[in-house]
């Protein structure tokens, strides 16, 4: 590297584009330098750009703090009051923006400077109070002043507050509005003030020379400059930095993302030591990048690795103080930057860089475009509750600090976080003194605390990672450290572990159909077989499968309707060496032809009634009933059959994406180990009675098989009546005293929701109820605990069929206040003959509260699926953290994360996570806001893409005795509590969700929603009342086109704030109705604002329900705002206002004024 080079990488960001702006200008032909000049004597000037940002940003969101700037300093010594107030009036006087305020005219945002601001500085005298107490007050007040909203059109944008806690001890602090201020004009105010207080406290003038230009000045030339070639080419790179950008920064969250962006937050603070930022320094110099380059590539990482997104956007901010005539001046200037980074490819962080450092040398070089003005451009999807085009900040502050001297005094900054986030995250660095100091700013109603402190020791574990080796690929730089390594791989998989070599099942059972020989092992309806007998029968047919072929790996399909002699055909099965294949008689014949040619069946258990239901087959078959009498002769001692525990237990089908059901091979090692597992977790024994609910074709019946009959209990065979109505199941358990069941997480719903309604008593014989399937609704689990409680002690479970039942469980936290209060119920800890794993694309594991893929390992893995190697190798992968050879994980396909303390949260499929214009939206989370609701007892929301438009439908079962639900009021519920993109387009009611014959939603069979919705149709809509007419000429001259539909949306047609702006302005005029500007972007339509503006001129119903017409429809429509108005006015508006009422208005509106005086009185 030469010393050029080596000098211009030593450079700021800032300083190499204005040397490239600079060396631009010096090769433009006939360039001449342009200066700001000063405007003409007008007291109404116009707003910069990014004035009108945070003006549009307060009229959507009128008292918001978010752009609240806080100064505060300590003085010790003798402290000259007066002198103090000078220098804070000097600094008034000489700067305009600080006597700016903000209005309206058309629409149109202009600022007002007055002539002075008189009695600015607010005094608070905290000796009264104890001294321990002093400095608490202090942070309180400051926290209060930095809350305080601003009134942009009153005034005024300074506060400076003095407090005072000793005679030699006080406290300063300044507040301002960001419309007027920006991070250098701190520095501004802080120069300014030390000087002017030194000059007037030792009586001289003021030192200070007077400023070339005001802000407006500068305000008036940027709209001048912005526009022509020089628009035309900052406007051209931005557009194609941004071609094909459609999405937005998913960070996963703690909470529900608000509807509205709340601005409430917090920080956490650390420290980057200075010999890792030596490392960085040097890196970046052998790169020829910066400092700032290089922190800005490791946090992309991180955000890239938190979100598995690769097109990542942060935001920067830039001084964009590139003119002398500007240094001096208080006001905003800053820009914010939007820097775009392509992540894919899975480069080595010293390609990020080369990257990063493009992307920002090419940003740094084209600042001068507002950020407001590439927004409007480019036209983002407006949504409320987050930031356009990028959710998260980033910044490095390497600039020497500006200190406060005063004569006589001790100054010292105090460092105060302001609960104040106006990003969902941002990343503050100041480099002081070969170390860099850090904070993370974070929003409050997105993240806990705790999250974004690991967050932070996960950067500075990428910081250390990139430092020893910037040549490793992304995916693979380290972003735990080995204790959190340890405790996700180790620490929270260490149960202790089955027996090695656990019996097969059909061993186990006969040791306990020795031990319990007259026990009753299996009991259907009035059929009771005891231990002694269940195993005799099962040993007899046995031997009659031996005799037709079945060795170790020979498939017997098993097709019977529920009776004790299902369990008879499976344990024979085993005993013979064979593995089953079940098939639900209750399948379409066709799907039983597949399941009988793909399994490759060499005998078939079944029974005459069910002749008519099997397909054709030549599959040798033997009817239990009719030919039991030969079966009955073989010996009933068990056959000799060498097994080993990898041979095939059952082959169980599950549903495929392709279409066709996939068989999944279960081993007898696997079947052993989790049978040994599930004994142990729910403490089966032999005074258990044990329901066996589900399809044998499901492996929940594995589940209630095998650890009731190696345990000694009682298994009872439902019949299919026992579950007509909820009432007669639970009827039904509690006339067979069942101790344990295992329900569909769906049915289980119904029984909750049955027993919260009340009339429906829990069977008090139940110990042990335990769930799976499907995502546990927080909202039952409440109702159970506060209707049903404990016992029964509730199991939540997870497991796929290829992980052999169940993998993970949660136990009802005992008798926890937090039991019931759940947002969402977690699926546990691993059973002890497994191992979990919440990982990303690359198999990197994923911090605590971070999504990633749930990857399962141990001795219940399945061997495959049966005839599909690919599928296989592609969903059972090498285990990368295995000590040993052969092991492996399976890919489950669900995504999942760990809670703080060591549960893991099932979040759903990875195939159900979906995008919304760009969004993305997890259709759970909508799913459990619908919930909420009191008239929701149930809801599934799905994506469906009709005629091309994609769009959420939600299926709805309405509480009680409801068979409709009013999608208005759910709509307007949900917008309270979910962004506006999450708001389900089209809501249909069910009276139950229809439910596959393993007891989960079969989403399948949701019915496609009505297409009856005029928004929904393509092309354009008319105007069709008086006041959607209005409002489309008024949108029309607004926009400048030709037509409006009534469904056309705003933004869609080229909407941007500022004519959101004008446009609301005309509609209030026009209509004279107070209307919120963030209903245009809640209601974007000519059809959603003529519903708010027609409900707003309604007439209220008088006392007695009714209304009166004519005066209450006039009033309504402004009239009593107006004659309120003239009240304040004077006694000759007022008249005039009264003489144009009839004798009924005036009537009403005596009664409006009275009753807002009483309610005056009780404030």
């Amino acid at each position: 590297m030469s010393d050029l080079e080596k000098r211009l990488a030593g450079l700021s960001p800032e300083k190499l584009a204005l040397l490239m702006q600079q060396l631009r200008k010096k090769g433009e032909a006939g360039a001449r330098p342009l200066t700001i000049p000063r405007r003409g004597e007008r007291d109404v000037h116009p707003l910069s750009f990014a004035q009108q940002r945070l003006w549009f940003i307060d009229q959507l969101e009128p008292g918001n703090y978010a752009h609240n700037i806080l100064t505060a300093v300590r003085f010790s010594g003798e402290f000259d009051r007066t002198a103090l107030e000078r220098a804070i009036g000097e600094i008034v006087r000489r700067h305009e923006s600080l006597r700016a305020t903000f209005r309206a005219e058309d629409g149109r945002p202009m600022q007002i400077i007055s002539d002075a601001l008189p009695g600015l500085l607010r005094d608070v005298d905290l000796e009264q109070f104890p001294e321990p107490e002093r400095e608490a007050e202090v942070m309180r007040t400051a926290n209060a002043e930095v809350l305080r909203p601003f009134d942009l059109e009153r005034g005024p944008m300074l506060r400076a507050t003095l407090m005072r806690l000793g005679a030699r001890e006080h406290v300063l602090l300044f507040t301002m509005h960001h419309i007027i201020s920006d991070g250098w004009s701190r520095g501004v105010l802080i120069q300014e003030f030390s000087a002017l207080y030194d000059a007037f406290v030792s009586g001289r003038p003021s030192p200070l020379p007077e400023l070339p230009i005001q802000y407006a000045d500068y305000a008036a030339w940027q709209h001048e400059r912005l526009q022509g070639e020089l628009l035309e080419r900052e406007l051209g790179y931005w557009t194609k930095q941004f071609e094909g950008f459609n999405s937005v920064l998913e960070l996963p969250t703690d909470r529900v993302r608000p509807a509205v962006q709340s601005f409430r937050g917090a920080r956490h603070h650390f420290a980057v030591p200075p010999h890792l930022v030596g490392g960085l320094e040097e890196l970046a110099r052998a790169e020829g990048a910066t400092l700032f380059i290089t922190l800005l590539a490791a946090f992309k990482v991180l955000l890239m690795r938190y979100t598995r997104q690769q097109d990542i956007v942060v935001g920067s901010p830039v001084a964009n103080r590139s003119r002398v005539e500007t240094e001096g001046l208080i006001g905003f200037f800053a820009n914010t930057l939007a820097l775009r980074t392509d992540l894919s490819g899975d480069p080595t962080f010293r390609e990020l860089l080369a990257r990063t450092r493009r992307v920002a040398l090419g940003a740094y070089a084209h600042q001068e475009l507002p950020f407001e003005r590439l927004v409007e451009e480019l036209r983002p999807e407006r949504d409320l509750s987050r930031t356009p085009l990028f959710q998260v900040m980033f910044l490095l502050d390497n600039t020497p600090l500006e200190t406060l001297k005063l004569s006589g005094l001790e100054v010292n900054p105090i460092e105060f976080d302001g609960k104040i986030s106006p990003f969902d995250l941002s990343l503050h660095l100041e480099q002081r003194s070969g170390g860099v100091r850090g904070s993370f700013e974070y929003n409050t109603d997105l993240f806990e605390g705790a999250t974004v402190a690991r967050m932070a020791a996960c950067f500075l574990q990428l910081l250390r990672g990139i430092v020893a080796d910037p040549d490793e690929r992304l995916s693979h730089l380290p972003m735990l450290d080995e204790e959190s390594r340890r405790r996700l791989l180790v620490g929270w998989n260490d149960a202790p572990a089955p027996h090695a070599q656990a019996p097969c099942v059909h061993e186990t059972f006969a040791r306990q159909a020795g031990l319990t020989p007259e026990a009753a092992a299996v009991v259907f309806g009035e059929t009771r077989l005891s231990y002694r007998e269940l195993d005799a029968r099962a040993n007899r047919l046995a031997h009659r499968l031996r005799k037709m072929g079945v060795r170790p790996e020979t498939h017997v399909a098993v097709c019977l309707e529920r009776s004790a002699e299902i369990v008879v055909a499976l344990l024979a099965t085993l005993k013979a060496g064979g593995a089953y294949v079940p098939l639900d008689p209750a399948y379409p014949r066709e799907r039983l032809a597949y399941l009988l040619e793909d399994s490759g069946a060499r005998v078939l258990l079944t029974q005459r009634s069910l002749d008519g239901v099997l397909p054709e087959h030549a599959c040798p078959t033997l009817y239990l009933d009719r030919d039991w009498e030969a079966v009955a002769r073989e010996s009933a001692e068990p056959p000799a059959v060498e097994l080993s525990p990898e041979n095939v237990a059952y082959v169980i089908y599950t549903s495929g994406s392709t279409g066709q059901p996939k068989g999944v091979q279960v081993t007898h090692r696997a079947l052993a180990a989790y049978t040994e597992a599930a004994a142990r977790e729910y403490e089966i024994g032999a005074g258990d009675r044990v329901l066996q609910f589900a399809s044998i074709s499901f492996d929940t019946s594995v589940e209630e098989i095998y650890p009731c009959l190696t345990g000694g209990a009682t298994l009872v065979v439902r019949d299919d009546s026992m579950l007509s109505t909820v009432g007669h199941f639970l009827d039904k358990c509690r006339e067979q005293s069942l101790t344990v069941l295992s329900l569909p997480t769906a049915y289980w719903h119904e029984v909750a929701s049955a027993v919260a309604a009340g009339g429906l008593g829990f069977p008090t014989s139940v110990r042990l109820l335990i769930l799976g399937g499907e995502k546990v609704n927080a909202k039952h689990w409440d109702w159970w605990m506060r209707h049903v409680g404990q016992p029964p002690l509730l199991e939540n479970t997870y497991g796929p069929t290829e992980a052999t039942v169940v993998a993970t469980a949660y136990k009802t936290p005992g008798d926890s206040p937090d039991a019931s209060a759940l947002r969402e119920v977690p699926i546990g800890r691993p059973l002890p003959h497994t191992q979990v794993y919440v990982l990303d694309a690359h198999l990197q594991p994923m911090p605590v509260t971070v999504p990633g893929e749930l990857y399962i390992g141990g001795a219940g893995l399945a061997r495959g699926y049966l005839g599909r190697p690919g599928l296989t190798a592609d969903r059972f992968v090498p285990h990368p953290f295995s000590r040993g050879g052969g092991e492996r994980l399976y890919r489950t396909g669900d995504l999942a994360r760990y809670r703080p303390d060591g549960d893991l949260e099932f979040l759903g499929r990875v195939d159900e996570q979906v995008k919304i214009r760009g969004f993305r939206v997890e259709l759970g989370e909508v799913e459990k806001a619908l919930c909420a609701h009191a008239e929701v007892e149930q809801a599934v929301v799905l994506l469906r893409e009709d005629s091309g438009q994609k769009r959420l439908v939600a299926y709805v079962v309405p509480s009680g005795q409801k068979r409709e639900v009013n999608a208005g009021p759910l709509r307007a519920f949900l917008r309270t509590k979910l962004p506006d993109y999450m708001v389900p387009a089209v809501f249909v009611a069910l009276p139950a969700l229809p439910l596959s014959r393993n007891g989960k939603v079969d989403r399948r069979a949701l019915p496609a929603p009505p297409q009856s919705r005029p928004e929904l149709e393509a092309g354009y809509v008319a105007p069709r009342t008086g006041v959607e007419s209005e409002l489309a000429e008024i949108w029309a001259k607004t926009l400048g086109v030709e037509r409006v539909g009534v469904h056309d949306n705003f933004f869609e047609l080229g909407g941007h704030s500022l004519l959101a702006t004008q446009l609301n302005a005309r509609i209030v005029k026009a209509f004279d109705v107070e209307l919120p500007l963030r209903s245009l972007f809640e209601a974007p339509t000519v059809a959603g604002l003529a519903a708010i503006i027609e409900q707003q001129r309604r007439p209220e119903p008088l006392e007695d329900g009714s209304s009166d017409g004519a005066a209450g429809e006039r009033l309504a429509g402004g009239g009593t705002r107006n004659i309120r108005a003239g009240r304040r006015d004077g006694a000759e508006e007022l008249l005039k206002n009264v003489r144009q009422l009839s004798d009924e208005e005036v009537g009403a509106l005596l009664d409006s004024l009275l009753a807002e005086g009483e309610a005056g009185k009780a404030e």
